[in-house]
């Protein structure tokens, strides 16, 4: 993909999980994940039983800090907000 064909998805991104790693103090749940959610986009999370979707929707929801990485919402990482804005608080969008 050209740099210019990547700029243009971060910018119509509206959710950006990079390198995002799901843990439970040493227990690693999901490590490196990398997704885009553009506006309009119908996401879905599938699985077997304990591998991790509603650890991802509480990261996704602001309800838990990443072990590493990072969850963008338009191009802003929700725990480097204030506390009002935190998890959608401001944003007009909700999961």
């Amino acid at each position: 993909m050209s740099a210019t064909a990547t700029q243009a998805t971060s910018a119509a991104a509206h959710i950006e999980v990079k390198d995002l790693t799901m843990a439970y103090g040493s227990f690693v749940i999901q490590h490196d994940l990398t997704f885009t959610i553009n506006h309009g986009d119908i996401f879905i999370i599938m699985g077997g039983s304990g591998c991790g979707k509603s650890t991802l929707r509480r990261h996704l929801n602001g309800l838990m800090a990443p072990a590493r990485g990072g969850v963008l919402y338009d191009g802003t990482s929700d725990w480097d907000s204030p506390a009002v804005e935190q998890a959608g608080g401001e944003q007009g969008w909700g999961l």
